[in-house]
C-alpha cells in the first residue's frame, strides 16, 4: 500500500534561507503560530506558510494550505480523511467522488469570518475565528452535514478539559451555532445547549492597586501607555492603532474611527469623540515633543500598533509584585489573570458613573451601542467611604 502518512510542516525565511520543518506543538496541543521545531528546540519564523506533506510512492509531495496555523491543521485532518476514504474504495473496487455540492467546513468557516469582517464586525470576526478553530479541531470533520448534537457535546467537554469556564464555554458556543445554523446544519444538531453561568459584576481596579502600579513604572512610555487605558476606556484595537492625528489639543479630545487601510474597523461602526483629563493632555504633548516622527501614540519601538499590551502589561504587574500569586495563570506561568486590559475600562466606566455623569453621556463616552451595557457598571461603592457610612448607621 501507498504511504498514506500526512505531515504538517512549516516552509519559512530562515537566516539559512527557506527551509520546511516540523510545526511547534503548544501545551495546550494546538500549533503554535509561527514557530516550528528545529534540532527539538522551537524557534519563530514569521516569514512563511504551512504545507501538507504527503508521497507518491517515495517521492514527497508538498501542498500550500496558507499561513494560519488553525486554518492548516483543519485541512491536515481533511487530507487524512480523504486518503482514508480513497484507499477504502479502492479496496472494494470503486472510485471515490467529492460531492461539489456539499458545505465543505473549513471553507465555509472562512467566508463566515470574512463576512463579519465585511459588514464592519471585527470583533465578531475575531471571536468567530477563534471558537470556530477549535470546534473543526476538535470534530475534526469535513462537512457540515455530518455534525450532530454530540459533536457538539464532545466539543463543550474538550473545551471544558482545556480549563474553559461555564462562560467561556457559552460564549464559543454561541459562536459556533452561529456559524453552524449559516452552513446549514439540521435544527436537532443545534438545539444541543452550552452550559449555563453566573453573570458577575464586571471587575475594576482598586485605587490601593492603580497607585501602587503607577508608582512602579519608569518608563514614560509604559506610564502614558496605561494612564491612556485607565483614562479614556479605551479598547484594546482602539488603542493600538490610535494616531497622532486622532488627538485634539484645541478640543482635549481623541476620536476614535474606523482605518481601512489599517484594517481596522470600530465596533458597531460608531465613531465618537473622548474628553481627554488636562493631566493626561499634558503628558501627551511632552510624549509627543520627544517624539515627533512617531505616527502610532502607543505604537512599538517600530512604530507599529502594539500587538502584545497584554503581554506587557501582565510582565509590569508582576514586576510591580501585585500578582496574586493564588490563580491557575500565577502558578503556572507566572502572569496573574486578575490583570488584563479591559479591566482599565470598565474601571473608567464606573469611575465615570461614581463621578456623577448621567448614563447618556457615559454610553456616548464607552461607544456602547445600548443603555444595559452600560448600566452593569453600576456598582456600589466597595472603599473605606461606604464602610464608614455603613458604620455611622444607628442600628438599634
Amino acid at each position: 500500500m501507498a504511504n498514506r502518512k500526512v505531515t504538517l510542516v512549516r516552509h519559512c525565511k530562515t537566516e539559512k534561507g527557506w527551509r520546511r520543518y516540523p510545526v511547534a506543538i503548544g501545551r495546550n496541543g494546538r500549533i503554535r503560530p509561527n514557530f516550528v521545531l528545529v534540532d527539538g528546540f522551537a524557534r519563530e519564523y514569521p516569514d512563511g506558510h504551512y504545507e501538507l506533506r504527503s508521497y507518491q510512492g517515495s517521492k514527497p509531495v508538498y501542498r500550500n494550505v496558507g499561513t494560519n496555523a488553525q486554518d492548516a491543521l483543519v485541512e491536515k485532518g481533511r487530507e487524512e480523511q480523504l486518503l482514508v476514504a480513497r484507499d477504502a474504495a479502492t479496496a472494494g473496487g470503486a472510485i471515490l467522488v467529492e460531492e461539489p455540492n456539499r458545505i465543505q467546513l473549513i471553507r465555509h468557516a472562512k467566508k463566515f469570518v470574512q463576512d463579519a469582517r465585511d459588514r464592519g464586525a471585527e470583533s465578531a470576526a475575531n471571536a468567530y475565528r477563534l471558537a470556530i478553530d477549535e470546534f473543526l479541531s476538535d470534530v475534526n470533520l469535513m462537512y457540515a452535514d455530518q455534525i450532530t448534537a454530540d459533536h457538539i457535546t464532545a466539543h463543550h467537554l474538550a473545551l471544558k478539559k482545556r480549563g474553559k469556564s461555564d462562560r467561556t464555554i457559552h460564549n464559543r458556543h454561541m459562536c459556533v451555532k452561529a456559524f453552524l445554523k449559516d452552513a446549514g446544519v439540521s435544527a436537532p444538531a443545534l438545539e444541543r445547549k452550552a452550559p449555563k453561568y453566573d453573570k458577575t459584576i464586571p471587575e475594576i481596579y482598586e485605587p490601593a492597586e492603580l497607585k501602587t502600579f503607577f508608582a512602579s513604572l519608569t518608563d514614560p512610555y509604559h506610564q502614558l501607555t496605561f494612564e491612556m487605558l485607565l483614562k479614556t476606556g479605551l479598547r484594546e484595537q482602539e488603542a493600538m492603532y490610535l494616531e497622532w492625528g486622532d488627538i485634539s489639543y484645541p478640543s482635549s479630545t481623541l476620536t476614535i474611527h474606523s482605518k481601512p487601510s489599517l484594517g481596522f474597523r470600530i465596533k458597531d461602526k460608531e465613531e465618537r469623540s473622548v474628553p481627554l483629563p488636562t493631566e493626561l493632555l499634558s503628558r501627551l504633548k511632552k510624549y509627543q515633543a520627544v517624539h515627533p516622527r512617531k505616527r502610532f501614540v502607543l505604537g512599538n519601538e517600530d512604530d507599529r500598533p502594539h500587538t502584545k499590551l497584554l503581554r506587557l502589561l501582565k510582565g509590569l504587574a508582576q514586576e510591580a509584585g501585585l500578582s496574586c500569586g493564588r490563580c491557575s495563570k500565577c502558578k503556572s506561568k507566572g502572569e496573574c489573570e486578575r490583570w488584563f486590559l479591559h479591566k482599565f475600562r470598565a474601571t473608567y466606566c464606573t469611575q465615570l458613573l461614581r463621578s456623577g455623569l448621567d448614563l447618556r453621556t457615559v454610553q456616548a463616552m464607552m461607544g456602547h451601542s445600548d443603555i444595559a451595557s452600560t448600566m452593569r457598571y453600576l456598582r456600589p461603592q466597595e472603599d473605606s467611604h461606604t464602610q464608614n457610612k455603613i458604620n455611622s448607621i444607628a442600628w438599634t
